[in-house]
């Protein structure tokens, strides 16, 4: 027992342990963030103390005389060296002033960028917080004549790439998508290549009628050595009767189709299941109100409770399978439409084999009849099924597009003259690998989660290709070619129509000329994560980068003069310090 006792620490030495041990726990000190101009302030201050002419410093000397750790200004003169781009722009920044200037630039930009004002506005704003208006003229009148120079350079240089571009540009069949944005009472016409997301046509027009839309687009097709092949929209009737002018295949969108059922059954079919809750949640309250409540003794009374309880029982119940069922039918609506998102797939995402029109067709039918008795059942107006017919029309037209698309995949694979194994092979890895490929960057979290082990065993196969690895690479690219040829959406050109909304908002109109140069920028200039911009993409080459032919050629304002005002209060400001 003794030497138990001995052993055993007790409570108060445990304690001070403890105690000890956080004193002594080292806190990590926070790092500190020096300015560009601070450092290049240190960086001249030691190499002045390090080659002084009496007394010179050892390079720890001076880092400890200005109270910078050695090694942070060995790593600073380093990165000095090491930089990259011209020696005269790596000395400017090194002094005191280019570090200096270089923080107001950027400070002046990012505010500028997240809420400053745009056009000749923010441009004034920006030289004058960065200070350059001190160099370059910023009234409205020398900024408006720069603006036209730069608008006049990117025309011609657009016009130009694309006739350079286009006679090299190798003959293919392309799809476009078609749609209109509307501002200021007149349509805008838009039309993307939807693989690579070239613009095709952006143009104001009077109308937006089939022979509107023929008469613009024919002259931009034969600009360039393409043939149009198929256009998908909406089902409106103007691009219809343009798709059949041009010989194509019009491709229904499935995103209207959707929200065609969504307006007809969603808002309805929520506003019924609130209803329904909140009866349900008042015939809660009486009956809680009702059990609680004291009465007076006696049998009569007693029995009147019981039958008000038992009726409040009855009701309840009722009230409870009433919300269950309008939820039931809301959630199953909303489930079937999402279905067929999933559905609209030339293959089945869930096991990665090659769907049939039929079967497609069937499980579009499927969930037609789970809507529409859902519909039935919750007695919704007669406007509900009108759109309902109406999304049924624009499914119908789906299907005949799918059954069109195998029709032309069969095509495509009698022309790669393959043997009965490369065939089989290609169906089952090769196409639906590259068309998982080409929609992974589309789908949901939750969906890339669902499919992501499918697309690891197709990856895992197709590196078990029995042929050579340049016969692998050809075939993946006719897969890849194959699979673009599938479209269901139009949403480059509604995402395009969206931005141009903004800019109409932004500059309060577009002329003829600024949309032309809208057109050019995203065209030539706006680059994907890759590094390609949309022309590289559709005319399968170079071109000259449009930033860099505008620092070439277009010239900026010039200093600004000085004004009789200006030099006036100089005057004054002088004589007033010679006074003093």
């Amino acid at each position: 027992m003794m030497l138990r006792q001995q052993i055993q620490p007790d409570s108060d030495s445990m304690n001070s342990v403890s105690a000890t041990s956080i004193q002594n726990a080292t806190t990590k000190s926070n790092k500190v963030r020096r300015t560009q101009p601070a450092i290049a302030r240190k960086i001249i201050a030691f190499q002045e103390l390090i080659n002084l002419d009496r007394k010179k410093k050892s390079a720890r000397e001076a880092a400890d005389i200005l109270e910078i750790p050695n090694s942070t200004m060995q790593s600073w003169r380093e990165q000095k060296i090491s930089q990259k781009g011209p020696i005269e722009l790596k000395e400017f920044f090194s002094t005191a002033a280019g570090a200096d200037f270089l923080q107001r630039t950027v400070l002046a930009v990012m505010k500028l960028m997240k809420c400053g004002s745009s056009g000749i506005r923010g441009m004034q704003e920006f030289l004058h917080n960065s200070g350059l208006d001190i160099f370059v003229a910023s009234s409205e009148g020398a900024l408006q004549k720069f603006w036209s120079r730069c608008e006049i350079c990117i025309l011609e240089f657009g016009e130009c790439e694309e006739k350079r571009l286009a006679l090299g540009m190798r003959y293919r069949k392309i799809t476009v998508a078609l749609d209109e944005m509307f501002r200021s009472h007149r349509p805008c016409l838009v039309a993307i290549e939807v693989v690579s997301n070239y613009i095709l046509l952006e143009k104001f027009t009077e109308d937006r009628s089939g022979k509107t839309w023929v008469k613009e687009l024919s002259p931009r097709i034969k600009d360039v050595n393409i043939e149009l092949s198929q256009v998908v929209s909406d089902c409106c009737g103007g691009i219809q009767s343009c798709a059949k002018a041009l010989e194509a295949v019009h491709i229904p969108e499935l995103f209207h189709a959707q929200y065609e059922i969504s307006k007809a059954t969603s808002a309805l079919l929520a506003s019924q299941e609130r209803t329904a809750e909140k009866a349900l949640n008042k015939a809660e309250e009486d009956y809680k109100r009702i059990k609680e409540e004291r009465r007076r003794f006696g049998n009569e009374y007693k029995q009147q409770k019981r039958c008000e309880v038992k009726k409040l029982i009855k009701k309840r119940y009722c009230l409870k399978s009433t919300h269950k069922k309008k939820k039931k039918y809301r959630e199953e609506v909303r489930e079937a439409i999402r279905e067929m998102g999933k559905i609209h797939h030339p293959i089945d995402l869930s096991t990665g084999k090659l769907q049939t029109a039929a079967g497609i067709e069937n499980r579009f039918n499927e969930q037609f009849k789970i809507i529409r008795e859902h519909a039935e059942e919750a007695r919704l107006p007669e406007s509900s099924f009108n759109r309902i017919e109406k999304a049924r029309r624009a499914f119908d037209a789906i299907v005949r597009y799918v059954k069109y698309f195998f029709v032309v995949y069969a095509a495509f694979i009698a022309d790669l003259k393959l043997s009965p194994e490369q065939e089989i092979f290609f169906n089952e890895v090769i196409f639906p690998l590259c068309y998982l490929k080409l929609i992974w960057r589309r789908l949901p979290k939750k969906s890339r989660e669902e499919y992501e082990q499918l697309l690891r065993s197709l990856e895992i196969r197709i590196q078990e290709i029995p042929w050579s690895e340049e016969c692998g690479k050809e075939l993946m690219k006719k897969g890849k070619e194959l699979a673009e040829t599938f479209q269901r959406s139009s949403s480059c050109v509604e995402g395009r129509n969206g931005g141009l909304s903004l800019n109409h908002h932004r500059f309060h109109r577009l002329n003829e000329r600024s949309l032309k140069v809208l057109t050019i920028v995203h065209n030539f200039d706006i680059r994907r994560s890759d590094g390609t911009t949309a022309a590289e993409r559709f005319f399968e080459t170079k071109h000259e980068n449009l930033f860099n032919t505008l620092v070439e050629k277009v010239r900026i304002p010039g200093r600004p003069q000085q004004q009789h005002h200006d030099l006036q209060k100089r005057r004054l400001g002088r004589e007033k310090r010679l006074a003093a």
